[in-house]
């Protein structure tokens, strides 16, 4: 997804999340900064022009929260990862963008109703794709509940992995996902379009 809104072919160097250790100079940041420094820090050190800090918004609790309570949550998130960018010195050279799906990545994968059918499994009885995957939320181990991940397998009619999400994103289109993902893809979008212009201009 992110090449075919980038418009380019790109190579991408991946490291998990809580792997990355701490970052080191001085007073540990709260939340979400600390990790989102520690990535910058390494993206400057190994001199990448583009940083995709990819962090779900929640997946922890088995209880839904309120529309405000989500979108407060997600704020505060993007506060904290642009903390986290502002605290690493000598950075400029290097893009950020904030991807934060909404409560996690598998509500993109539900997002386009068409890439979902592409991709499901045909001789499948499947259920049809919700119409705000962002607010779905239930626990995970009721596979009949509305946990994103127990709806994607009903929606496809079998497992998700690497390659069907790579699938998703290769059939899914960016106007289908604004509109169906607005709180946490769409201002993904933005970011992803702002540092393709900037790259054009180097």
């Amino acid at each position: 997804m992110l090449r075919k809104l980038l418009g380019v072919g790109v190579e991408i160097h991946a490291q998990t999340v809580m792997k990355l250790g701490r970052y080191e100079d001085g007073a540990r940041l709260p939340g979400h900064a600390d990790r989102a420094a520690k990535a910058l820090a390494i993206a400057k050190t190994m001199g990448y022009p583009l940083l995709v800090f990819v962090k779900d918004v929640d997946r922890t609790s088995a209880t839904k929260k309120s529309d405000r309570e989500r979108r407060t949550k997600l704020a505060s998130m993007h506060a904290e990862i642009k903390a986290g960018f502002g605290a690493v010195a000598d950075a400029d050279a290097v893009l950020r963008i904030k991807a934060t799906p909404c409560r996690m990545i598998e509500a993109w994968a539900l997002g386009d109703p068409a890439a979902l059918a592409q991709v499901g499994e045909k001789r499948q009885k499947r259920e049809p794709a919700p119409k705000e995957p962002e607010t779905l939320w239930g626990p995970e181990l009721d596979p009949l509940s509305d946990h994103p991940k127990c709806v994607l397998r009903r929606c496809l009619g079998k497992e998700a992995n690497t390659f069907i999400f790579e699938e998703l994103a290769h059939e899914g289109t960016e106007k289908t996902l604004r509109a169906s993902c607005p709180e946490s893809f769409a201002p993904f979008a933005d970011e992803v379009a702002n540092a393709a212009r900037a790259l054009a201009r180097r």
